[in-house]
């Protein structure tokens, strides 16, 4: 149902706090490397070439992912607290020049449960192409599509659509949304302008099946990459065909699970959460470029195209490392509590959510972080 968010205790706090959180500590150029793998030269320690400015503002509990809409030209939030029966869950409409929540709603309930589960969502991708938001529903194994415009819903697909469903990301060029799963060794495809489910791409690793994690799109040559969380394993996939073309190893990536890609050079990122660090790979031939420890949990990594620049989420060491496309640090920006996902607006501004620990007595809240040099 729609809430409406002026009178809501939550529009209202995060109103007062918005533009008048603290500025975030940075240590800017507090680079720190490994060389797990002989044949990738380690990060070099340089004096950085960028600051970054940081500011936050509290948001509803239990974020998870965004995604910003050039169309609109608004972050789209996915928040679920707690495990099932999930029943708290918010999809969120934030103006990104205010921080002001222009809309949100609570998903529908679960229709196969009596227990007051909601289809709660996770995962997120704006598909400006048709004005829809696509939300990954992981407790039900479902998808569901909402309009951009007031968050009403326009589908919800049947569960177990998509067992455990995480990550979705949108091909406005085919007309596809993938969405991935660590449950599986599938990306399941869907078709945004009719709404239904295609053929799946199942993918092949070199031993055990890969559970795939983040999802990344070089629309402009036609690649969708994958990454898997067992097999520490990038996949590439041709984005006209729908096949697999390509499976390189990461080597000294443990629990892989981000991944990123910059159109122009050809370089694949991949973020690894046991082993805290990130690698970079020759999209062409997978060749090691370059490897650097961000911080313990490196959950996701996204590339700013316009200033060049790799965000990374280290969930465990409560941090947001940058670097530049080079794959040398430039900063590292204390977050605090549990960096979770990091997306990159139309303007090259990064916007962190941060879902707090135990201990943190601050509330789950999203950060901007603005490039300058």
């Amino acid at each position: 149902m729609m809430l409406n968010p002026t009178p809501s205790r939550l529009l209202r706090r995060s109103t007062r706090l918005a533009l008048a959180g603290a500025i975030l500590g940075l240590m800017a150029g507090c680079a720190t490397h490994q060389a797990s793998a002989p044949a990738a030269p380690a990060a070099a320690s340089a004096a950085p070439e960028w600051t970054f400015q940081a500011q936050a503002v509290d948001l509803t509990p239990g974020l998870y992912q965004s995604a910003y809409s050039t169309r609109t030209q608004r972050l789209y939030v996915a928040s679920a607290v707690g495990r099932p029966p999930v029943r708290e869950s918010r999809l969120l409409k934030v103006d990104p020049a205010t921080l002001r929540i222009d809309a949100l709603i609570t998903p529908a309930p679960q229709a196969s449960r009596q227990d007051g589960q909601v289809q709660a969502t996770y995962g997120i991708a704006a598909d400006d192409a048709h004005g829809q938001i696509w939300t990954t529903n992981t407790r039900s194994g479902s998808v569901a599509v909402y309009r951009q415009s007031d968050l009403a819903l326009v589908k919800q697909f049947p569960d177990n659509t998509t067992p455990h469903a995480r990550d979705a990301l949108i091909d406005a060029e085919h007309n596809r949304a993938y969405v991935s799963s660590p449950a599986s060794n599938t990306i399941y495809v869907f078709d945004t302008a009719t709404l239904q489910v295609l053929p799946g791409i199942t993918l092949n690793g070199a031993g055990d099946a890969p559970k795939l994690m983040s999802l990344a799109l070089d629309a402009a040559h036609q690649r969708l990459y994958a990454v898997s969380l067992n097999t520490a394993e990038a996949f590439v996939i041709d984005t006209a065909s729908n096949r697999q073309l390509a499976r390189y190893a990461v080597p000294g990536a443990q629990g892989a699970s981000g991944i990123a890609v910059d159109s122009q050079t050809q370089r694949i990122y991949v973020a690894a959460q046991k082993s805290g660090n990130v690698t970079v790979l020759d999209a062409q031939d997978g060749r090691v470029l370059q490897q650097a420890a961000t911080g313990a949990g490196a959950l996701n990594v996204v590339f700013d195209p316009l200033h060049r620049l790799a965000y990374v989420a280290n969930r465990g060491a409560g941090t947001v490392t940058v670097l530049n496309d080079a794959g040398l640090i430039q900063a590292q920006i204390a977050t605090g509590s549990a960096p979770n996902h990091i997306t990159i607006d139309s303007q090259g501004t990064a916007w962190a959510l941060i879902k707090k620990s135990k201990n943190d007595p601050r509330n789950d809240r999203l950060i901007r972080i603005e490039a300058r040099r």
